[in-house]
């Protein structure tokens, strides 16, 4: 509307122009008559001025509003009392166009405001850095998690809170590092995540910070929980029928309150006497080899870290197993990524582990009742966090969704006469070696174990 308001006037202006030099020409050249033609040529410098005085004005009033609008100032008001109706549509249209400026600036600071105070209530620490390690935004519950009253860049924080620091400096966006810190005389396991924003050109880390104490020791003592029903589940296999086999062997030997004398024993009780001795003597062995397990995940070595080649390691796991694939025809693949040639770990420990898995994988497919061939498929490759992948999957049985956060907890087995501690003592290896264990299943259809180093 301002444009064509501004643009009418010009033309008006330029065909008033045009008409008079026309007639100052009429009168010059055709008529030859002085007083008319001076009269027009007067008229024509007036419109020239009266036409530069009107752009310029406009240019002024167009200038003055695009400066207020860059220093974000709104309170720029034009005057609507003004004759000329051209000046008064433009006038019109930049305070129309101010107060709709003036609005948005308006709800854009309340939004600000809304999710500053939104950030500072959050009960998790929130900060942004940018490539520099400057800090852009920092509430209150982050500053409380490093122990700081403010914070400019993250650099201070290597006289401040050095663990800190060396996290914020390393950790890469997808992260999650779990770190341990006494705040206010309290022990705190601080989970400090690490997301990555762009706007524009401009990229910044967004790092959240939480304590996650409380549901450490809400998940530890849920799996000390799963542990004690699986041990007592056990143990009491075991001492049930100990104690009612003792009960009935004491029968053999007393009448009532009296104790048997020897020439009342049949060679019948002597008999069964023995042959109940002989039960318990099992059940014992039976309870020791539970608790010989027990100890077994309370005594890993220490590892000792060292370069592994992969690609040896691939070949003699492989071979390991290459009579078993070959008794039953089954297919084994392996598959190594390019550029991934050494991983730092301890092969042994590490091999202990593997071996486990493959072997669990085996007895999948033993169990499986498909007439599929079996196939299990070694795949090592590089992970997004800059970690090594060991991806162990076969086409076996399965694992039943209801016991896929159990499968883990020691001692407890699916498998007829197994003991339950081969994943556990597992995820405790990979542990110590700084890695993690994952796994997928699909009952009836396999499984996918994943080591990460």
């Amino acid at each position: 509307m301002i444009y064509n308001k501004f643009n009418i006037s010009i033309l008006f202006r330029l065909l008033c122009f045009a008409a008079t030099m026309a007639a100052l020409m009429y009168f010059v050249l055709v008529q030859l008559v002085p007083l008319p033609a001076l009269f027009f040529f007067l008229l024509l410098i007036f419109e020239a001025i009266s036409f530069v005085r009107f752009f310029n004005a406009v240019n002024r009033k167009l200038s003055y509003f695009f400066d207020a609008i860059r220093n974000e100032d709104t309170t720029l008001k034009f005057s609507e009392n003004v004759k000329n109706k051209s000046l008064l549509g433009l006038h019109k249209s930049l305070n129309d166009l101010n107060k709709v400026i003036s609005e948005v600036k308006t709800r854009n600071e309340t939004n600000e405001r809304f999710f500053k105070e939104l950030i500072e209530h959050s009960t998790t620490g929130l900060m942004s850095i940018d490539p520099d390690g400057y800090v852009e935004v920092m509430n209150q519950q982050a500053k409380n998690y490093l122990g700081v009253i403010n914070l400019s860049n993250i650099r201070l924080l290597q006289q401040l809170n050095l663990p800190v620091f060396d996290v914020l400096k390393t950790i890469k966006p997808g992260e999650k590092v779990i770190l341990k810190q006494i705040i206010k005389n309290n022990l705190v396991n601080l989970s400090i995540r690490s997301s990555e924003l762009c706007f524009g050109d401009k990229r910044y880390q967004l790092i959240s910070l939480q304590d996650i104490h409380l549901e450490l020791e809400e998940n530890e003592i849920d799996s000390w929980q799963k542990l004690i029903r699986v041990m007592t589940h056990e143990i009491m296999n075991s001492i049930a029928p100990i104690t009612s086999l003792t009960n009935t062997l004491i029968r053999f030997f007393k009448n009532g309150e009296k104790v048997r004398a020897p020439e009342e024993l049949t060679s019948e009780d002597i008999s069964n006497t023995l042959t109940g001795l002989a039960v318990i003597e099992d059940r014992g062995k039976g309870l020791m080899h539970f608790v010989d397990n027990y100890r077994k995940l309370t005594r890993i070595p220490n590892p000792v870290f060292e370069p592994m080649n992969i690609h040896t390691w691939v070949e003699s796991f492989g071979f390991l197993f290459r009579s078993e694939f070959l008794k039953n025809n089954w297919v084994y693949q392996s598959q190594i990524d390019s550029g991934l040639h050494t991983v730092l770990t301890d092969e042994k420990l590490f091999g202990q582990v593997m071996i486990n898995l493959m072997t669990n994988a085996m007895d999948a497919i033993k169990q499986n009742s498909s007439d599929n061939p079996g196939k299990i498929t070694l795949v090592i490759r590089s992970s997004s966090s800059q970690t090594v992948q060991f991806v162990l999957s076969d086409n076996g049985c399965g694992i039943d969704e209801s016991l896929m956060d159990k499968i883990f907890i020691p001692f407890f087995t699916t498998k007829e006469g197994g003991n339950g501690i081969g994943l556990s003592l597992s995820r405790q290896i990979i542990r110590k070696l700084n890695g993690k264990i994952s796994v997928q299943s699909v009952q009836n259809k396999g499984s996918v174990f994943i080591v990460e180093l």
